[in-house]
């Protein structure tokens, strides 16, 4: 489905992943219980000042795997705004654990949630201190010093996603005005961005009328990066403190010699009139872990013989995209894509197959035997594109079972799973001789048929961990960060690091882990998937505690609060 001009952040520990059309349990009928309420204040983490109109919530009949709580049709969301004193309450909670989460009056979420549990009592004092999120504001200017109005200005954030280190576009977005000045708002305090200018071409004709001889055609803007880098390599991060207004961030644009590429739209049919989108391949528009963002690539359809030339491209790396130019929601998608390199001189002859959408069979099987009791709840599994191609696709299966997705088109795609039974947990996930565990699943690259394999295994283990200062007071909502011992690189620490957080009873319960040796620690500092973030984390894992999870057994652990360093 093609993608509309909307924009969808999909941030890193934040983002709240709601499936509910996936039923996690059947509610059987509920006899009236005691119900109580969570309050506290919402402040500034700086310097204290009490935060109105920013949005504390939590969900009533809901479970929480990781991150990401799983919703069925008795889930219920419960919120409150702060007011002028930064007050918030909510109330009618019955008994059990809740994660409650922050968004500012923007609609940002915010990384500082809080674990409670309540036990028919009301809970006070949970108060939030959070980073206020601050603005970049500029000027772009062209070579002449003159004012440039109508430009794309945009934040980046340089972050792993599935192990690899990539740039990806953000959510916060402006447009040069007639004075040429921009203003980036909702931009997160204490974490590296950068700024991007570049050409707001949204509608793109099939045949640009740019001259074929290149000594004809007229010096193309060029998309630059601050301070006035032509490259990211030469890019300047940006980070804020929070509630910063940070003004003067200028940019010069720049011109290069304009590119063009030509070629054809195959339909299944033949050349066909489809609808086209290019987009450069870094900084990426789509999934990442923390600040992602979902954008239709600048575009157009072309006419019944499929024909293109996309012309004034700067030199770097693209991705053309193919797809029905009148599909329905409910018709099987059509879509191709091809990446090529402009360098110093046009492209020509590229074909754009456009295949049909395939189904992929699913499978979940048993590592060895069967546990003695089966298993009652299914695996929720859901496939999101990296670049946003095809939209999401969400299923759920029996352990074991079978399960097929419909209209799943040639892309990369990230498999997310959810399940939450003590013990089982998934152990691999294979398509076509690879794991797409902890790497993307790359449709496409298998023969017809391939399909999923999902290995579920019984031997799992968890961790409790009890966090209290050296004069036993209890480590209330810190931060707990696990990962297997034996992550080898940044990357893949990024991929496997487990984060949860403490009650206000300094307790914390880790959902199901594959055996094996974990680094653990507890603090109140942030972790995203920035190199920055990651780095320090990884430089200080030697210092962590060391914990052996053994096959069936819950661990006991007991932490001080502790510094990434």
């Amino acid at each position: 489905m093609r993608r509309g001009d909307e924009r969808a952040s999909v941030p890193m520990m934040r983002k709240i992943l709601v499936l509910g059309s996936l039923t996690a349990a059947v509610l059987t009928a509920q006899t009236t219980i005691a119900t109580a309420s969570v309050s506290g204040v919402v402040r500034d983490k700086t310097n204290g000042q009490p935060l109105p109109r920013y949005t504390v919530s939590t969900y009533i009949n809901a479970s929480w795997i990781d991150n990401s709580v799983i919703s069925n049709a008795a889930t219920k969301e419960v919120k409150s705004t702060s007011d002028a004193s930064g007050r918030y309450k909510l109330a009618g909670l019955p008994p059990g654990s809740y994660r409650i989460g922050i968004r500012s009056p923007l609609g940002s979420t915010n990384d500082a949630a809080r674990q409670v549990t309540v036990n028919g009592s009301d809970v006070e004092n949970i108060d939030f201190r959070v980073l206020v999120e601050g603005m970049i504001a500029g000027k772009v200017v062209d070579e002449d010093k003159q004012p440039v109005a109508g430009m794309w200005v945009r934040l980046v954030s340089r972050e792993y996603e599935l192990g690899n280190l990539g740039y990806f576009y953000g959510t916060s977005t402006a447009v040069t005005n007639k004075d040429g000045k921009y203003t980036l708002t909702g931009v997160s305090p204490a974490r590296v961005y950068f700024v991007i200018v570049e050409r707001n071409d949204r509608n793109l004709p099939a045949h640009s009328d740019i001259p074929i001889d290149r000594k004809l055609r007229k010096a193309a803007a060029m998309p630059v990066w601050y301070p006035n880098s032509p490259s990211k390599e030469g890019a300047q991060g940006v980070i804020l403190r929070s509630g910063e207004r940070r003004a003067g961030v200028d940019i010069e644009m720049r011109k290069s010699p304009p590119y063009c590429v030509e070629g054809t739209a195959m339909g299944p049919a033949g050349a066909a009139a489809m609808h086209f989108g290019i987009e450069t391949l870094q900084p990426s528009n789509g999934l990442s872990s923390g600040v992602g963002a979902f954008a239709s690539p600048p575009g157009g359809v072309t006419a019944a013989d499929g024909k293109f030339r996309i012309c004034d491209l700067n030199p770097g790396s693209y991705r053309l995209s193919v797809e029905d130019a009148n599909r329905t929601a409910e018709s099987v998608p059509n879509y191709g894509a091809v990446e090529f390199a402009v360098v110093d001189q046009d492209i020509h002859g590229i074909k754009i197959p456009a295949a049909p959408g395939r189904t992929l069979d699913a499978e979940t099987v048993w590592d060895g035997d069967p546990p003695p009791s089966p298993v009652s709840l299914p695996l929720l599994m859901l496939l999101a594109p990296l670049n946003g191609a095809g939209g999401q696709h969400g299923g759920q299966m029996a352990i074991p079972g079978r399960f097929t997705f419909k209209g799943i088109v040639s892309t990369d795609y990230a498999v997310r799973t959810f399940f939450n039974v003590p013990g089982v947990y998934v152990k691999d996930i294979g398509y076509a001789g690879r794991s797409a565990m902890y790497e993307p699943l790359r449709m496409g690259t298998g023969p017809s048929g391939e399909g999923l394999r999902i290995t579920m295994a019984h031997n799992g283990a968890a961790l409790s961990v009890a966090v209290a200062d050296k004069d036993g007071n209890p480590g209330a909502d810190l931060r707990v960060l696990l990962f297997p011992a034996e992550v080898r690189s940044e990357g893949m620490l990024a991929v496997r690091l487990v984060q949860g957080l403490t009650n206000q009873a300094g307790r914390y319960v880790s959902q199901t882990l594959p055996p094996g040796k974990y680094c653990v620690v507890a603090t109140d500092e942030s972790v995203d998937a920035t190199p920055e973030s990651i780095g320090r984390l990884w430089n200080a894992r030697n210092r962590f505690q060391t914990v052996d999870l053994t096959p069936g057994a819950t661990a006991q652990l007991k932490l001080e609060p502790g510094k990434i360093e």
